[in-house]
C-alpha cells in the first residue's frame, strides 16, 4: 500500500520541476534501502539457524531457535519460517536473546498454522531466520524499584526483563526489588514459563503474585497452583524451595486487583525512590494500570516512570511510555 500511494503520488505530480517528486524519489530509495538491509539480515541469519517447536498448553507453542541473537531484554523481533509462509514474517516479543525463544499464542492464520504443526509434530525442527531486536526499551537497572505487570501471553515481556535485572544484579553484585505480577485465565498457562517461573522464585529479590482470572476456580485448584509453582518438588507439592516460602499474593481466584496491588509495592518505597514499571498485556489492562499509577502519584511522592506495551492482535507490537 506505502509503494502504491508513492507511486500515485508521483504520477499525479510528474514533473521534475516540482519538488513534490524528488521527495518522492528519496522516499522511495529510503525505504527500498530499509526493505533490502530487512532482506539481508533475514538471509544472513537463516544460514545454519532452525526452530525446534514445543506444543503447550492453552493454545501456545514455545519456538526455540538455534542461533542466538545479540538484542535488549523484552525488545521483539521478526520470525520468518518459509515453511509456515514463504512471504511472511510476524513480530512476537522475545523471552531471551541466548538462545532465541519465543513464546506464541494461537490466533488466525500464521498462529494457527504454526500451533497445529507443533501438535501434529512435537519437537519438530524448521529452517528459519529472524530479524531484530527491535524496540526501544527503558533501562529498568536505573530504577530503585521495579514492579513487571502481565497478562497471559504478554509476559513474554516481562519475565525477559526481569531475568535481565537479576543477571545484572547478579553480576554487579546489586540488589533490587522486583514486583512480579502475573494473570492468567487457566492455571495451564503458567507451564508457559516454568523454567523462568523457578528462576525467579529462587531469588529473595523478587515477589510473585500470580493471578488465576478463571471464574470457576476452586481452592482445590488454588492449593494445586501454589504446589506446582513450587521450584523444589513440583510432584509432592512442597510449601519451600531452597529453604524458603514461595512469595505469592494471598488472593489466587479472579483477577487482581490492579490498583491496591501497585498501590502497596509503591507504598514501601520512599519518596527519593525511583520505580520503573513494566506492563504487557489487554488494553482493557493498560488502561487500569495507567489508572492505578495515576492515582497512585502525588506531588511528593516517589518518581514513577511507565513503559507499557499492547498485543491485543498477534500481529500487532504497539509501544508507548509515560512519565508521571
Amino acid at each position: 500500500m506505502f509503494v502504491l500511494i508513492l507511486i500515485l503520488v508521483g504520477m499525479h505530480r510528474p514533473r521534475f520541476a516540482d519538488s513534490t517528486v524528488v521527495i518522492i524519489i528519496v522516499t522511495a530509495c529510503l525505504w527500498g534501502s530499509d526493505r533490502l538491509l530487512r532482506f539481508v539480515k533475514l538471509c544472513w541469519n537463516f544460514f545454519g539457524n532452525y526452530a525446534t517447536l514445543t506444543p503447550m498448553e492453552d493454545g501456545a507453542v514455545r519456538v526455540k531457535l538455534h542461533r542466538p541473537l545479540r538484542c535488549a531484554p523484552g525488545s521483539h523481533a521478526f520470525l520468518w519460517m518459509p515453511s509456515i509462509r514463504f512471504l511472511e514474517s510476524h513480530p512476537f516479543t522475545l523471552v531471551s536473546a541466548d538462545p532465541v525463544e519465543f513464546l506464541i499464542r494461537k490466533y488466525d492464520g500464521y498462529t494457527h498454522d504454526l500451533f497445529e504443526l507443533a501438535q501434529q509434530q512435537p519437537g519438530k525442527r524448521l529452517r528459519c531466520s529472524v530479524d531484530g531486536g527491535y524496540g526501544r526499551i527503558p533501562d529498568f537497572m536505573t530504577f530503585d524499584r521495579v514492579i513487571l505487570v502481565a497478562g497471559g501471553s504478554g509476559a513474554s515481556f516481562t519475565f525477559a526483563i526481569a531475568l535481565s535485572i537479576l543477571k545484572e544484579g547478579a553480576a554487579g553484585n546489586a540488589t533490587k526489588i522486583i514486583d512480579f505480577i502475573w494473570t492468567v485465565k487457566h492455571s495451564e498457562s503458567l507451564n508457559w514459563f516454568e523454567r523462568e517461573l523457578q528462576q525467579l522464585q529462587e531469588s529473595p529479590c523478587v515477589n510473585l503474585f500470580i493471578h488465576v482470572s478463571r471464574d470457576d476456580v476452586t481452592s482445590e485448584d488454588c492449593s494445586r497452583l501454589n504446589s506446582a509453582l513450587v521450584a523444589g518438588d513440583v510432584e509432592k507439592g512442597k510449601e519451600e524451595a531452597n529453604g524458603r516460602s514461595i512469595p505469592l499474593s494471598d488472593r489466587r481466584k479472579g483477577r487482581p486487583d490492579t490498583a491496591n496491588l501497585l498501590a502497596g509495592c509503591i507504598s514501601q518505597c520512599s519518596l527519593e525512590s525511583r520505580i520503573g514499571v513494566g506492563a504487557c498485556g489487554p488494553i482493557q489492562m493498560i488502561e487500569a494500570i495507567r489508572d492505578a499509577i495515576y492515582q497512585s502519584t502525588y506531588d511528593n511522592g516517589p518518581s514513577i516512570a511507565l513503559y507499557t506495551e499492547v498485543g491485543n492482535l498477534p500481529r500487532l507490537h504497539i509501544a508507548a511510555s509515560a512519565r508521571y
